[in-house]
């Protein structure tokens, strides 16, 4: 079996809070966001034998207790994800998922088969307003939200969910209010989005938001929601109460 690989990092304590995993990055997505800080990864293959995915795994195994699978989004490579998910397992190493929300019916899978512990679920902009889903996916935003909202409910009691905010795009006060207002009560993480890592030009004229302003966002969120993170580069996670 071959993947379409983008790459690892051996030791992150970042992509999971409170684990620390490996991260391992699939290439492809089908989505076009215009701030993606990963945006190579859709260009080109790299195609693996799965053994060399393994083999970073086993290698892994005695500094990490987790594994991340990340893009890209993963679950495009759905039968590769189920294979590395149970190699991870039969390490005893808990299994995280990075993903757009855009495949519920593979999540739904990985969930029966006991082969993933915790979804992280990019909501990225209201999902009652489709055009501006369609302005941060580059593609159709009815059909990214219904999608979304799928996985939501599918996923509910594995979640964190995810917004990374820009300015210029997802950053109003209305935004993370009527998102907040969609998704479960689980951990929800507004992210410093940095536009400097993205390909977009027009979103670098803005610069990063600050820790202040995402600070003020999380506090409209914390009215719906128990639990309210902020990550920046400055400081790292914040539970905003």
């Amino acid at each position: 079996m071959k993947v379409n690989f983008g790459g690892t990092v051996p030791i992150s304590t970042i992509d999971w809070y409170g684990k620390v995993s490996i991260v391992i990055f699939f290439r492809k997505c089908p989505l076009i966001c215009p701030y993606c800080q990963n945006y190579k990864l859709l260009e080109d293959d790299n195609l693996v034998d799965i053994q060399e995915i393994e083999s970073e795994i086993e290698k892994a195994k005695d500094f990490v207790n987790a594994v991340v699978f990340s893009g890209g989004e993963p679950t495009m490579q759905f039968e590769q994800i189920k294979s590395l998910a149970g190699f991870a397992k039969r390490y005893k190493l808990l299994v995280g998922i990075e993903t757009n929300g855009c495949y519920p019916e593979r999540l739904r899978e990985l969930i029966e088969q006991n082969l993933v512990d915790k979804i992280f679920l990019d909501v990225k902009a209201p999902l009652s307003d489709p055009e501006l889903y369609s302005k941060v996916i580059g593609d159709d935003g009815a059909k990214a939200t219904s999608l979304v909202k799928k996985s939501l409910e599918i996923c509910k009691d594995f979640l964190e969910v995810r917004t990374t905010v820009f300015k210029g795009l997802v950053f109003k006060k209305e935004h993370i209010k009527a998102i907040a207002e969609d998704i479960p009560d689980v951990t929800y993480v507004i992210r410093q989005g940095i536009p400097e890592q993205g390909s977009n030009e027009e979103l670098k004229q803005y610069g990063p938001p600050s820790r202040d302003e995402l600070v003020d966002l999380a506090k409209v969120a914390r009215q719906f929601l128990s639990n309210v993170i902020i990550r920046t580069n400055e400081f790292g996670e914040e539970v905003i109460t």
